[in-house]
């Protein structure tokens, strides 16, 4: 394949495949171009057999921080039509991520906001630095956190849910791995090796059929396929909302959003 991708880096090596978000200058914000880079990496490995583990990574201290501002620009004037297929895209790639017949592992060095989150959120295993912070802060912007709460709501708590979806919170790594976000806490200096020597363990240890084969039954248990549907329509039907179109218009023009008045 070609592997000169304008917002991701690709390196194999030692059996797996690391995909690194690199769009650093964005703080690694998503929009359609790079959602459909990872789509599309995932999609020409998945039969791979020489690739046994997925890792997914950033080029900088920060994972994602969520939607890029050029992308947001231009869905605020879209069509009903238009808001349904860009939902279609992101919901693709977490059903791709869901359903993949192998392992996914998020590496998490910062912030892993909206969009951002709900790839972790979607990975099977999560590592993250001391200092990473995520969260979903759709409702503080007039946005519904609509695809990432169909897995969500069956990985944490609804007591927990609510809180992260309802108040748009950030919370810190120590207070995701507690409620059941992420996996493993590390610092700076030996994540990358404590990520390494848990993918040579689950390489080595685990069946890779078995694996992909999991994940379709985890998938089927929870009903995803149905529910993933119906969040995109959700997540078209609120940007035709006036709250929506305000609190959009506020972001972008860096003005703060005064909820309380109409």
């Amino acid at each position: 394949m070609n592997q000169e991708f304008q917002h991701i880096k690709i390196d194999i090596k030692n059996q797996y495949l690391n995909i690194i978000l690199d769009r650093s200058e964005k703080k690694n914000a998503l929009n359609p171009k790079m959602i459909n880079e990872l789509q599309e990496v995932l999609e020409y490995y998945e039969e791979n057999n020489s690739i046994k583990l997925i890792l997914i990574s950033s080029n900088s201290d920060v994972f994602s921080a969520g939607a890029d501002l050029e992308y947001l620009q231009k869905i605020k004037d879209f069509s009903q039509e238009e808001n349904l297929k860009d939902s279609e895209i992101l919901m693709h790639l977490f059903k791709t991520m869901l359903l993949y017949p192998k392992l996914i592992i998020s590496k998490v060095c910062g912030a892993a906001i909206a969009g951002g989150c709900g790839i972790v959120t979607a990975s099977d295993i999560v590592f993250a630095t001391e200092d990473s912070k995520f969260g979903y802060p759709e409702v503080q912007i007039g946005f519904v956190p609509a695809l990432v709460s169909t897995f969500l709501i069956n990985k944490i708590k609804e007591t927990d849910l609510r809180m992260l979806l309802l108040t748009g919170v950030l919370i810190d790594a120590q207070k995701a791995k507690e409620i059941g976000l992420i996996n493993h806490v590390c610092n700076n200096e030996n994540i990358q090796e404590e990520v390494e020597v848990f993918i040579e363990k689950i390489i080595s240890k685990t069946s890779q059929n078995s694996i992909a084969e999991t994940k379709k039954m985890i998938y089927l248990w929870l009903d995803l396929e149905k529910k993933l549907e119906q969040a995109t329509i959700i997540n078209a039907r609120n940007r035709k909302s006036e709250d929506f179109k305000k609190g959009l218009t506020c972001f972008l023009n860096k003005q703060p959003i005064n909820w309380s008045k109409k």
